[in-house]
């Protein structure tokens, strides 16, 4: 198959997606990158030369719309991956009109796809890479007993808030998470480590942690644009990573979750401040469960949630 691969114009973790979806691509198909800041000129070249079946790219909302119909008019498939649903569902809802097939990270998105008429709307998860999270020993300074990677959102500092002050465990914060918890900052038990971190440290710091904390962005946020209310149902990426490094992590609860592990023997969720609290408690005092359930973690995602099982499975949609 030829492919046209579109970048979604973004960077940091976007570089780093489409980096391991281009690899994926690149293994049985014919694939030429494209980024749309060369204009309808260079647009107009590269489908002369290569003739491409299927355009497919990330996100969607930075690639011109002038440009979308253009490859409509010269009977492409058109192809997009909203990796951020539900979180700009107003932007996504009418994006979607646009496309001939539309891949969703979340259930909920996807439902509301194919309720609005869209007859090739798939739910489609982010996955891992196993050859960057894996098992390995670390230095000292990526050890502690629980770790979140991640954005402060409000719920996110409500959750490491209420375990600084309630446990004597140490914490590790990694992201923009300064200014937000300024009033802990002499906290013994809390180390914050401020700013972007690069995948493959991200990695480091999962590896080093006794629990790997993972919540999700709320539905409802004032920065969203999701005046729609979609309520998300799918895990996000991180619970791939965490569980390829072989970690233990302890997952906010999702509808979606049993879709991709069996809970209590994969992996295992937390549904309040409560919950949380106490499952730290138990799973801190139980190496051996903690251990058991994160080899189990991680041999699902290695059948199952690289990124290489979810290309198949776009490719398999394609050629049908």
């Amino acid at each position: 198959m030829r492919i046209l691969f579109i970048t979604s114009g973004y960077k940091g973790i976007y570089d780093w997606f489409e980096g391991l979806i281009l690899n994926e691509l690149k293994k049985q198909n014919e694939v030429q990158f494209f980024h749309f800041n060369k204009g309808l000129p260079g647009l107009k070249l590269i489908i002369q030369k290569f003739k491409p079946e299927i355009a497919l790219s990330l996100v969607g909302f930075k690639f011109p719309h002038a440009m979308l119909q253009w490859l409509k008019q010269q009977h492409i498939k058109t192809a997009v991956w909203f990796t951020e649903d539900p979180y700009y569902m107003d932007r996504t809802a009418i994006l979607a009109r646009q496309y001939d097939y539309i891949f969703s990270i979340d259930s909920a998105a996807v439902d509301f796809y194919q309720r609005s008429g869209h007859k090739h709307a798939f739910q489609l998860s982010l996955a891992t890479s196993p050859e960057v999270f894996r098992p390995k020993q670390v230095e000292t300074k990526y050890k502690s007993d629980i770790c979140f990677v991640g954005f402060p959102y409000p719920e996110r500092i409500k959750d490491i808030q209420h375990l600084v002050m309630n446990t004597s465990y140490k914490i590790q914060v990694v992201g923009k998470w300064k200014f937000p918890l300024y009033k802990l900052r002499r906290n013994q038990n809390l180390n914050i480590h401020e700013g972007w971190v690069e995948p493959q440290n991200v990695s480091e710091f999962y590896n080093g942690a006794k629990i790997v904390l993972n919540t999700h962005r709320p539905f409802n946020l004032q920065q969203n644009m999701n005046k729609l209310g979609i309520v998300g149902k799918s895990i996000n990426n991180r619970t791939f990573d965490v569980a390829s490094c072989a970690s233990f992590q302890l997952i906010e609860y999702r509808d979606d979750l049993k879709e991709h592990f069996v809970e209590g023997k994969e992996i295992v969720a937390f549904k309040s401040l409560n919950d949380l609290l106490e499952k730290v408690h138990y799973y801190i005092e139980n190496e051996g469960e903690r251990s058991h359930i994160a080899n189990k973690a991680r041999e699902r995602v290695l059948k199952e949630h690289t990124f290489e099982s979810r290309v198949k499975k776009m490719l398999d949609i394609f050629s049908k």
